[in-house]
C-alpha cells in the first residue's frame, strides 16, 4: 500500500527540498518505488526546478509533469504569485495531488514555505498536510534561533492535529567545522542539535549536512509514513 510523508519547514529557505531529495534517494536505494509531489510552487524560472530535482531523486519515477501540477514564476507566496499572472491557485488540484502517485510505495510531498505559510486563500501548508492525512517532517536550518523555531513549530503542528514524524536540521550553508567560537554556525548547530534531542526525546532528530545525500542518523522513512488517503 502506498504511504506518504509531508516535508515542511519552520520557515522558507530552510532546506526542505534537500531533505526531500535525501528521503527519496534513501527510499530508491532501499528498492522502494518512490514518487515526489510538490502540490504548488512559486519562484519557478529558468534552470533546474525543485520539482525536477525531486523527480530525479525519485529515480525519474512517473511522469515529471505529475510532480508539480501548479507552478508560478514570481518568488512570492503561491497565492500572490498566481495573482501576478492573472491566475488562482486551484485548491481542488491541491487536494487531489496524490492521485497520480497511488502505485508508489512511498510518496514524498514537499510543501511551499513554512508549515503555516499560505498556499491559497483558504489553505495553509498545515491544512493540506492534515487533509492529506500525512505525518509531517519538520525541517529547520542550522542558524541561530533554530531551537525556538523548531520547538514552536512542533508544538503548533501538534496543536492543529498533525503528527510530527521527525525533525531534520538541514545545513543550507557549509559551516567551518574548525571554528570553535561560541557564536560560530558549527558550534551553534552542534549545541542546538543536542538541545533539541533532549527536549524532543520522542522524535527522531536528523542532520543533513551541506550537499550531503543522507540524513544522519538513518531514519526509517517508510515506517514513519502513513497510508495515502486517496478517497
Amino acid at each position: 500500500m502506498a504511504s506518504g510523508l509531508f516535508i515542511s519547514g519552520t520557515d522558507t529557505d530552510v532546506g526542505k527540498t534537500a531533505v526531500a531529495v535525501a528521503v527519496l534517494r534513501q527510499g530508491v536505494a532501499a528498492g522502494l518505488v518512490c514518487r515526489a509531489c510538490k502540490p504548488v510552487a512559486s519562484g519557478v524560472g529558468s534552470g533546474v526546478s525543485d520539482a525536477t530535482r525531486l523527480w530525479q531523486a525519485a529515480g525519474s519515477s512517473g511522469p515529471e509533469e505529475a510532480v508539480c501540477p501548479q507552478a508560478f514564476a514570481a518568488a512570492a507566496a503561491p497565492e500572490q504569485a498566481a495573482a501576478a499572472e492573472g491566475r488562482q491557485v486551484d485548491e481542488a488540484l491541491l487536494r487531489t495531488c496524490l492521485q497520480p502517485h497511488a502505485g508508489a510505495d512511498l510518496v514524498v510531498v514537499e510543501g511551499a514555505g513554512g508549515l503555516f505559510s499560505p498556499l491559497s486563500p483558504t489553505m495553509l501548508n498545515a491544512d493540506l498536510a492534515r487533509e492529506l492525512g500525512l505525518p509531517v517532517v519538520l525541517v529547520d536550518t542550522a542558524r541561530l534561533g533554530l531551537i525556538g523555531r523548531t520547538l514552536a513549530s512542533v508544538t503548533a503542528a501538534r496543536a492543529v492535529g498533525l503528527t510530527v514524524a521527525a525533525v531534520v536540521i538541514s545545513e543550507v550553508t557549509a559551516a567551518d567545522e574548525h571554528d570553535e567560537a561560541a557564536d560560530s554556525p558549527a558550534v551553534i548547530a552542534r549545541a542546538s542539535l543536542a538541545d533539541i534531542r533532549r527536549r524532543l526525546p520522542d522524535l527522531p532528530i536528523g542532520w543533513l549536512g551541506h550537499n550531503a545525500n543522507r540524513v544522519k542518523p538513518l531514519i526509517d522513512w517508510q515506517q514513519s509514513a502513513a497510508p495515502l488517503a486517496l478517497g
